[in-house]
């Protein structure tokens, strides 16, 4: 039998691939050719030995594979050099695969198929058969354009040989031990293009110019109604002249007194800040009170008050030539005074703008 031998070393020679690390892949092709022992039942009367076998298969998916197989032996009686028991196996196993992608995959295989027996001089003989075996899956190369994987494939069966009509001297049981040689094909692996790097975000727009004072009024340009206004003109709050007549918010006394209170304080301070800014425009500071009181002793005391704002304007840095102070009494409301509201109202100084020439220049007292 040294002819089986040498073919089994062939087998194992030819099995050399490119490169570490295959894997087995779901819809791959593969072939294995195979070379194992088989012990026979002890009822066949013929001394156990080697066998060759094929394989043809395909992995279905990630837990099954289904292939088709062949196996030839030649067993030599007892006491008879000259006479053999040959036998040969047609079988469809199905495998039951775990761990398919790991280096090593246990699988459990059962099959049925035909057995073909027969003895020297002696007719043949064809049965059914069913067998069941444990192996693994040993991957171990990999072609480098990875259309071609080698495994090794160790595995154990046990195999009925069925009887015809339950004759019970057709029934036999073997075992078999054998190293199979797995070279499974198909197409190259895809390889998925990298990712392309993010393109950079993109640049944030250019901050909007910081808006202008075209008329050096003060005023930035989106909020200046009067763009136009000649430097040195005060304006107000809209970038427009002032002119006409302005309520001083804030600027209280002491009761039926010309006396400033404390909080008027820092709101005149602040109005001489503004007023100095224009040394050539000239306000009148306008006294009122409610219809309380008599005619005379009302106009008296605003126009007192009138006086007190002046001076304290004045003491804060601005012009005298600026200011004229006036007193008007009850007779220019702008409330009712019939209500404690509307007299509050009432009790009041205005300052209205008398001049302001186009040529005032901005001066630094």
């Amino acid at each position: 039998m040294s002819w089986k031998i040498r073919a089994a070393a062939t087998l194992a020679l030819g099995s050399i691939t490119a490169t570490a690390g295959a894997e087995q892949r779901v819809g791959d092709w593969y072939l294995v050719p195979q070379a194992g022992y088989t012990w026979l039942d002890n009822d066949r009367i013929a001394r156990d030995d080697m066998f060759l076998g094929l394989a043809v298969g395909k992995h279905l998916n990630d837990a099954w594979s289904l292939e088709l197989g062949i196996t030839s032996g030649e067993f030599d009686l007892p006491g008879n050099t000259s006479s053999e028991l040959d036998i040969t196996t047609y079988s469809l196993d199905v495998l039951r695969v775990f761990a398919r992608n790991s280096v090593v995959s246990p699988y459990i295989s059962l099959g049925a198929g035909a057995l073909h027996s027969k003895y020297t001089g002696q007719s043949s003989d064809t049965n059914l058969l069913a067998q069941a075996g444990v192996g693994l899956m040993i991957q171990l190369a990999e072609k480098r354009d990875g259309t071609l994987r080698f495994s090794l494939r160790p595995e154990v069966k046990a195999r009925w040989d069925l009887p015809r009509h339950n004759d019970p001297q057709d029934k036999f049981l073997d075992y078999s031990a054998g190293l199979g040689f797995q070279f499974a094909f198909g197409p190259a692996p895809v390889v998925a293009a990298p990712e392309p790097e993010p393109a950079p975000p993109p640049a944030p727009p250019a901050p909007p110019p910081a808006p202008r004072d075209s008329d050096g009024d003060g005023v930035l340009d989106p909020q200046d109604r009067c763009p136009d206004t000649p430097r040195g003109v005060a304006v107000d709050e809209h970038g427009c002249p002032r002119q006409g007549s302005v309520t001083l918010h804030g600027i209280t006394f002491e009761f039926d007194s010309a006396t400033l209170t404390s909080e008027s304080r820092p709101v005149l301070a602040a109005v001489a800040a503004d007023v100095k800014r224009y040394p050539k425009l000239k306000l009148e500071l306008q006294g009122h009170t409610d219809s309380v009181g008599n005619d005379a002793y009302n106009l008296r005391l605003s126009e007192q008050r009138a006086q007190s704002v002046r001076e304290f304007l004045i003491a804060e840095g601005v012009s005298p030539q600026q200011l004229t102070a006036k007193g008007y009494g009850e007779s220019q409301p702008t409330a009712n005074n019939a209500t404690a509201e509307g007299r509050a109202e009432n009790r009041r100084v205005d300052m209205l703008v008398l001049d302001n020439p186009g040529d005032v220049k901005i001066e630094t007292p």
